[in-house]
């Protein structure tokens, strides 16, 4: 006879092991993933952030200035997230306030990144819907954007971390864990993340919305300008392809049976955020011709006499350049 406390006992072994075989697969692809895009958005960075420092006409526009913070800030996140994946991958004996200190700096980077990107869309809007006083509302900003993420972006880890801190003692804090937990799996800490993530959507929302309505006013969405629409299109799916995996599993939580749907969740959202430096980067015909000239033109033409072509016309002023802020601040494919 079989005794039912050793068959549910060897039962929940089973269980354990097989949720600890999923946990592990799901922290290597994560590590994985995030090494690669760390080194395909550091890459992108360094190079467009150092084409933009060398031209001090594109280094006084805002929308090159959001570039490259948003850039900066994606790097830093997948650097961030590598480091604490592989802690948890090699279970490495660390003490808690560690990850208490990484896991919130690494959340501070990612709403940092919806913030540039909200930041982009609205000042997009601007200057295309209000032109005449864009320059008036958008004066002196490196400083002021800079600030403003910041402020906005730490909020919730700041509380979330001092509210985790008086809820437990010191001891715990400073207790040595493989396991490297994250102080932001709170309920309440992940409803605000999603309340932060769609307010932020909808005013994205809202500015294309009102750069669509500006743009068939004047004629620019006509059946001929296919590039117009084509860029408001790759927009929107970028973004969606952005946001919504993260919603997901801001939603969802972590759970053991659904460590499928967080991997593709972390895949997706990854290769959208990889896809950043050539939908927000690479399309602007501007920052393309400066970035022909410099070390990293091989990236951008197959052959010597593409880029010295491309050079040569970054020389000789184009006749059909605009003074307007609209042309100015809206990428020319």
């Amino acid at each position: 006879m079989v005794c039912p406390f050793h068959t549910q006992r060897t039962l929940s072994g089973d269980m354990n092991s097989s949720n600890e075989t999923s946990d592990y697969i799901s922290i290597a692809v994560k590590t994985s993933v995030y090494l690669v895009d760390f080194l395909i958005t550091a890459v992108w960075s360094h190079a467009i952030t150092s084409a933009v420092q060398q031209e001090l006409e594109l280094k006084r526009e805002t929308r090159y200035i959001l570039l490259c913070q948003h850039l900066i800030y994606s790097s830093i996140y997948f650097a961030l997230g590598t480091v604490t994946n592989s802690f948890r991958l090699f279970k490495v004996d660390l003490p808690r306030l560690i990850c208490w200190i990484l896991l919130p700096i690494q959340i501070t980077f990612a709403q940092c990144i919806m913030l540039t990107l909200t930041l982009m869309a609205l000042n997009a809007c601007l200057a295309i819907c209000w032109p005449l006083r864009y320059y008036a509302l958008v004066g002196s900003p490196k400083k002021k954007i800079t600030a403003i993420i910041w402020i906005l972006a730490v909020q919730n880890p700041l509380w979330s971390i001092v509210y985790q801190s008086l809820n437990v003692s010191s001891a715990y804090i400073i207790e040595k864990d493989h396991s490297c937990p994250n102080p932001m799996n709170g309920f309440v800490s992940r409803q605000i993340a999603i309340a932060f993530i769609l307010l932020c959507f909808l005013m994205i929302v809202i500015s294309y919305l009102l750069i669509y309505r500006e743009g068939r006013r004047a004629g620019h969405f006509v059946s001929s300008n296919i590039q117009a629409r084509n860029t408001i299109l790759i927009h929107g799916v970028q973004l969606s392809f952005f946001i919504l995996p993260v919603l997901i599993t801001l939603g969802i939580g972590k759970k053991p049976n659904l460590t499928a749907l967080n991997i593709a969740n972390t895949v997706i959202f990854s290769v959208a955020q990889c896809l950043s430096p050539v939908i927000y980067g690479l399309r602007c015909k501007e920052l393309r011709n400066k970035l022909a000239t410099t070390k990293f033109c091989c990236c951008a033409f197959k052959h010597g006499k593409k880029s010295a072509r491309a050079m040569q016309l970054t020389k000789v002023p184009a006749i059909s350049t605009v003074t307007d802020t609209r042309s100015s601040q809206v990428c020319n494919p």
